[in-house]
């Protein structure tokens, strides 16, 4: 049982539990010196993962076996980065590297979507520790330089991710009708790909070697810097003006989007470059944070391929001693040697999980293709409308959220925003515990288009597509971990956890229950039915006697199905109207929901309207302006 005891929450907890837990969000917040001890934390934390690694040889360092590609790659940067870290193990660090280069010299083809998995490493090992490194210069020797650009290059001349004689897409053209909207292979890969391109060639244009060189395209790497760094100019702007991510707040796919961001933020001589990248950085945390509980995130993901509960973010450990301690690993070490830090009102936001309060949040998210283009190798984004809300609501005890959206075919969405998207509640006091509807992953662990929901508050309703692809049987997934184990009343099945009643309803049919053999532990519920929607209540024990009175509560309430309109009455007091037969929009109270709102973030603590690029973040009386433009 993963019981949540980390010493930082619980004196941050122990700090704030002098009063009860409001019915809105907190005007209050955590003191400077507290904020402070955990930002300074950072350093303590990553040398205690780097000095877990002493003394490991090449062949003991983190490794995969995905494929050739990385089995080769990450163990020589990450073993790199320790000795170099420590000053040890010098000339054998080199050695490693220069292997890493020759690999790619040899192989230019190999695994050659997954290169940027580990060349912003490789680039940020050269930026700290090559001739003009930052922090130790000269431990990386000349040969391992020109060796590691070489392997490198051989992947970037052409365009990482493509065929390797294919040029890059770059014209001033193409930037400005795609607003950065185009997106090659997954969103993760894609930013993987330009950030290596853009530090590779802010190092290659000052080096001898590399300088005159003619990519693909016929340009240098001078031409290539100037054109990257004006790209991610404007892909920091879009992402502040349409919303952050594509793949909805996947955490593992999220931090290999942002690990060469950091690159960015430590290396750009640009300052305007520097300053875009460390706004969208703190955006991030912002955009995270406000959604999370003791380091797991909660509300509408994409791209999930966990059933329950995805783990605690190796982010929020490093940044704010928040959930596990990560295992180490390449992915991860850019982060770790970063300059950067968030400001102390996203400190303040991250870690007062019971001053923060309740509170909703609704953010717009970018999923809808332009006809014809929703799957790879090349996806193109509509930028007029996501066409998709994130909708959560918050407690100390509880996050509970779903994406909403209009009951759409399949092609109308970017598979990279439809692939297993993830709804439900995830608990405080245990990282695992969770209630989760989804559907049956019936082929390569994928599904797409699977379901919609509508929620306010603490009430959600979802249901399956009949538009969607690779989805079986409508399941929701109970954790095993942090709830009590649930009984059946009156057609409703109820269990609790240490803070939180919740509630679950099949609306058409009968159900069964199934144990989960494989992944995290715990049960299914699974509908006869598998287009039945499903009702999912929470609500914080503090508003009721007892469980009994709870279960009073949920059974009382109005609930009618003619076959096609589900009409539902919530706990907390709203009116659903969800069409089961796709024929409308949901309606809550009276009101069709609204699919684009005029905020693009809008939460008591983050602000910002669409297309605006500008954003506010605020807690208390702290308050910090982003502008993008």
């Amino acid at each position: 049982m993963k019981i949540f005891r980390n010493p930082v929450l619980i004196l941050l907890l122990f700090l704030t539990s002098c009063s009860e837990p409001k019915s809105e969000f907190s005007e209050g917040q955590l003191p400077d010196s507290t904020l402070i001890a955990i930002r300074d934390g950072f350093d303590t934390r990553v040398a205690d993962l780097f000095n877990d690694q002493k003394g490991k040889t090449l062949d003991e360092t983190f490794r995969v076996n995905w494929n050739e590609s990385l089995a080769h790659s990450y163990p020589r940067t990450a073993y790199a980065a320790v000795q170099f870290w420590l000053n040890e193990n010098i000339d054998s660090a080199n050695i490693a590297l220069q292997e890493y280069g020759q690999y790619f010299i040899d192989k230019p083809d190999e695994n050659r979507m997954n290169v940027g998995w580990h060349t912003e490493m490789a680039l940020r090992l050269i930026e700290m520790y090559g001739s003009n490194g930052r922090k130790s210069p000269g431990l990386l020797k000349p040969e391992t330089e020109r060796k590691i650009m070489e392997g490198i290059w051989t992947n970037v001349k052409g365009g990482m991710g493509q065929d390797p004689e294919q040029v890059n897409t770059m014209t001033e053209n193409y930037t400005k009708e795609s607003e950065t909207w185009y997106i090659n292979s997954s969103e993760n890969l894609h930013a993987q790909s330009f950030t290596t391109k853009w530090n590779f060639a802010l190092l290659a244009k000052d080096m001898p070697d590399f300088k005159d060189r003619k990519y693909n395209d016929g340009h240098t790497a001078s031409w290539h810097y100037g054109k990257w760094t004006e790209y991610l100019k404007m892909y920091f702007t879009e992402r502040a003006k349409k919303g952050l991510f594509i793949e909805m707040m996947s955490r593992d796919y999220n931090h290999k989007t942002l690990k060469g961001m950091f690159n960015i933020y430590d290396f750009s001589p640009d300052p305007e470059l520097k300053r875009k990248a460390g706004n969208y950085l703190d955006l991030y945390f912002a955009y995270w944070g406000e959604e999370q509980i003791n380091g797991v995130s909660g509300g509408g993901k994409s791209r999930l391929y966990q059933d329950v509960s995805p783990g605690t973010s190796e982010y929020g450990y490093l940044f704010f001693g928040m959930g596990e301690k990560p295992r180490f690993e390449t992915t991860i070490i850019s982060a770790m040697t970063t300059s950067y830090r968030p400001p102390l009102v996203v400190y303040d936001i991250v870690c007062d999980i019971k001053g923060r309060g309740i509170y909703e949040v609704r953010q717009r998210a970018m999923g809808l293709a332009e006809p014809g283009h929703n799957s790879p190798s090349e996806y193109r984004l509509r930028t007029d409308s996501g066409g998709i809300v994130r909708y959560s609501y918050c407690t100390p005890d509880f996050i509970i959220g779903t994406a909403m959206f209009e009951a759409r075919p399949y092609e109308d969405w970017v598979m990279i925003s439809s692939q297993n998207q993830s709804r439900g509640i995830i608990f405080a006091d245990n990282t695992e515990a969770g209630i989760l509807p989804q559907c049956e992953k019936i082929k390569n662990n994928r599904l797409y288009n699977s379901m919609w929901s509508v929620q306010e508050k603490g009430t959600q309703i979802s249901q399956k597509l009949q538009t969607s692809r690779g989805a079986g049987r409508t399941m929701v997934s109970f954790s095993a971990e942090g709830l009590r184990e649930p009984i059946e009343d009156s057609g409703w099945i109820f269990t609790e956890s240490a803070g939180a009643y919740a509630a679950v309803h099949v609306v058409e049919g009968a159900y069964q229950w199934e144990e989960v053999t494989k992944g995290t532990k715990g049960k299914w519920l699974v509908c006869a039915n598998e287009y039945s929607s499903v009702i999912l209540e929470v609500d914080q024990k503090s508003n009721y006697k007892s469980f009994e009175e709870f279960q009073k509560r949920i059974t009382g309430n109005d609930l009618s199905f003619d076959g096609k309109v589900l009409k539902y009455s919530g706990i907390y007091g709203d009116e659903f109207a969800f069409y089961a037969d796709y024929s409308k929009s949901p309606e809550i109270n009276g009101l069709t929901v609204n699919y684009a709102p005029a905020k693009v973030y809008d939460s008591p603590y983050l602000q910002s309207d669409w297309n605006s690029g500008v954003v506010q973040i605020q807690k208390g009386n702290r308050d910090l302006v982003l502008n993008f433009n």
